[in-house]
């Protein structure tokens, strides 16, 4: 048998004047060992192999050297013709094989043995065979440590050529190998960690003996660097999951954790200290079912299930608690849904701040109008009949109770103003007193302005909602105006909230309780709105607790002087006025019907002093006619300017004295009325000859 039968054909070669950088490419695109070098012409003129890179490497030779530089360049040869007996002498494990000065391919020592069965081991091809396709890598020595088996997984996993070290010394190869001491001891090592490079294999170590006689011994390597990590990775898991746990315990925030499905699989310490429910009322329950038997007003994991999506949201619980939640979709490394986390926080206490400061925020809107009349009621009630102090002290004696209070009356007569004073001698007197006019507000708004609405309650709903009137007022008193007003269909809505003493907001599906004193006023007849179905007679019973009637103006005009000169004093004070009311005004102001009541006396007053260009007021427009015109008590010109001043005083008082008393009939009123003693009047009256009339005259003679 001849060379070119047995040769490997090279179909790869580099030229002498490539570099060091260049070969070893060369090497790694082809996953070669070395490489036969040609000139120019094709011609082989040496070869370069791994042992030449390592050499260049270790003398720090520069890797753009030539690679002929480097080179072996006097290596023995051999013709495609020459036989197999020819080459079996020579000592090199790979002969380069060339004719005409061209290199065919190359023959190794181990295929030349393989064929000729020559080898002192009898390696057989079909044992190498064997070997290789065995999986664990196994490295054979005889009895002088040579090497004689290696096979191909030996070469995978310690990266090394069998042609390279077969029949070389063991030690040479592994100098910390145990197999020598196998083969001297006769005795097996199993299970043996051996670290080679960045590897961990388990060796085992047994001699091969064949009778009683020792002729060699073997090492099954396996590779366990990746078992090695596995139990790193898992010990490693099992200690970041007992980290984990122990945070997720430590966390201040509740955390929840559902399957997929809703199933509840876990829930830490802080849960069941933030909400009160324990694991074991709600550990493998659905969160469907939680949520329908009504736990919840609401679920993050519900929101994550049906969305994928991460959601956050205040979520109300049964037990009364508050909660942030934020729900977050869990997935495994295929990209499938596994788990929802859920994490809360209590923000019950904040929700309640919230709401302060939302009551906070809406109570500004009508400080403006609250401010004014703070001011013009910055003093005490005009007080100045007997059915006005009656109604006082009722206001007194009710402030001590929350009952609820109906105030009626003609539009005009102050009822507003009775609900003030209700409201300061109350015990909620610290707290806020919201007023609103049923009348004034459309229909369509009147339930949101009073319920206040959730978001998304309807088009254009503001985002987070908006508190009501009765939120603002909670804590204090609600004075709604007009009730007579008020739609059928919201009159239901407001019974229910003085039974249940909790409102709904427009939209909403949580009840929120409040504490408001309700006093509610009209001008209309409920009662006979009641029969005729125009309001709910129950609501009438729950309004009518303590029904206060305010008489109109007309049926208490001892209090006309009296209010006129408190209405002069705080249109002064606001346009920063000096105006003053001539005093024969009065008498014919207590002439008037006042249909308007205490508000058209407060406007003709304020109109008077607007538009009076004089610092004495001496006309008054009622009605549009002029009462008193100013010429009427001029007595003398510029040429003659002289009058008697006792004589206009004394004329003055007697014609106030005198209407007076033709209005109230008696001197004891006339005094209350005037702000003078009844000896006073009783003496005026004699002064100016004023009848007192009947049984004063009898009593007085």
């Amino acid at each position: 048998m001849q060379v070119q039968d047995i040769m490997i054909p090279l179909p790869w070669v580099c030229k002498h004047e490539q570099t060091l950088k260049e070969v070893a490419n060369l090497f790694l695109l082809h996953d070669a060992d070395g490489l036969p070098v040609v000139n120019n012409l094709e011609e082989f003129v040496g070869w370069v192999g791994k042992k030449q890179m390592y050499s260049a490497i270790a003398k720090g030779i520069d890797f753009n050297t030539p690679v002929h530089e480097l080179m072996v360049s006097n290596m023995s040869v051999v013709a495609p013709e020459t036989t197999l007996e020819e080459i079996l002498p020579l000592s090199n494990s790979m002969v380069p094989v060339i004719q005409n000065g061209k290199i065919l391919g190359v023959v190794t020592r181990e295929t030349v043995a393989s064929f000729s069965n020559l080898n002192s081991s009898h390696y057989s091809v079909q044992m190498e065979a064997a070997f290789d396709a065995v999986y664990d890598a196994i490295i054979g020595i005889d009895v002088n440590q040579n090497i004689l088996i290696f096979n191909k997984a030996a070469e995978e996993l310690l990266g090394i050529s069998r042609l390279s070290i077969l029949n070389r010394s063991y030690l040479e190869i592994f100098p910390q190998g145990i197999l020598p001491q196998v083969l001297e001891n006769r005795l097996g090592a199993l299970n043996q960690k051996v670290s080679y490079e960045d590897k961990t294999l388990l060796s085992i170590n047994c001699p091969i003996v064949i009778g009683n006689k020792v002729i060699g011994a073997i090492a099954v390597l396996q590779d366990i660097s990746k078992l090695e990590s596995i139990t790193h990775e898992l010990e490693y898991t099992k200690e970041l999951k007992a980290e984990v746990d122990a945070i997720i315990e430590a966390s201040f925030d509740s955390i929840f954790v559902t399957d997929a499905k809703g199933n509840v699989l876990s829930i830490n310490d802080a849960y069941t200290r933030i909400t009160g429910i324990k694991a074991e009322d709600i550990m493998g329950k659905n969160m469907y079912d939680l949520v329908q038997e009504g736990l919840y007003d609401r679920s993050a994991t519900i929101e994550v299930i049906e969305t994928h999506r991460s959601v956050t949201f205040t979520q109300n619980i049964k037990t009364g608690k508050t909660l942030l939640v934020t729900g977050n979709p869990v997935f495994n490394d295929k990209g499938e849904f596994v788990r929802v986390l859920t994490n809360g926080r209590d923000i019950t206490e904040l929700m309640q701040l919230k709401q302060e400061v939302e009551q906070a925020q809406s109570l500004s809107r009508h400080f403006e109008e609250e401010l004014k009349k703070a001011t013009m009621n910055s003093r005490e009630m005009v007080i100045n009949s007997d059915k006005s102090r009656e109604i006082m002290d009722l206001t007194v004696r009710l402030g001590k109770v929350d009952s609820s209070v109906l105030i009626y009356g003609e539009s005009g007569v102050g009822k507003e103003l009775v609900a003030r004073e209700l409201h300061k001698n109350s015990l909620r007197k610290d707290r806020p007193l919201i007023s609103i006019n049923c009348a004034a507000i459309p229909e369509s708004l009147l339930e949101s302005e009073l319920f206040g609405y959730d978001s998304g309650a309807f088009s254009g709903a503001k985002k987070g909602g908006k508190m009501g009137i009765f939120e603002i007022a909670n804590g204090g008193t609600l004075f709604l105006d007009e009730i007579g007003e008020m739609p059928i269909t919201l009159q239901s809505k407001l019974l229910r909230v003085i039974q249940e003493k909790e409102i709904l907001r427009v939209g909403g599906t949580t009840p929120i309780k409040i504490d408001v004193r309700l006093i509610t006023a009209t001008n209309r007849n409920l009662w006979e709105m009641a029969k005729k179905g125009q309001f709910r007679q129950d609501l009438y019973y729950r309004l009518n607790v303590v029904p206060i009637h305010v008489p109109p103006l007309r049926d208490r005009k001892e209090e006309i002087p009296a209010l006129a000169y408190h209405f002069l004093r705080i249109i002064n004070e606001q346009y920063d006025l000096q105006k003053k009311l001539d005093q024969r005004l009065i008498a014919r102001l207590m002439e008037h019907d006042w249909p308007g009541n205490i508000r058209e006396l407060r406007n003709v007053i304020e109109r008077a002093v607007v538009t009076s260009p004089d610092t004495v007021i001496k006309s008054i427009k009622l009605n549009g006619n002029i009462i008193l015109d100013e010429k009427e008590y001029v007595t003398g010109t510029e040429d003659s300017p002289e009058i008697d001043l006792r004589e206009k005083v004394n004329a003055y008082e007697r014609d106030l004295i005198k209407h007076y008393v033709e209005t109230y009939k008696s001197s004891r009123k006339v005094a209350k009325a005037l702000g003078v003693s009844q000896t006073t009047i009783m003496r005026k009256v004699a002064l100016y000859g004023i009848s007192l009339g009947g049984q004063e005259e009898v009593n007085r003679a």
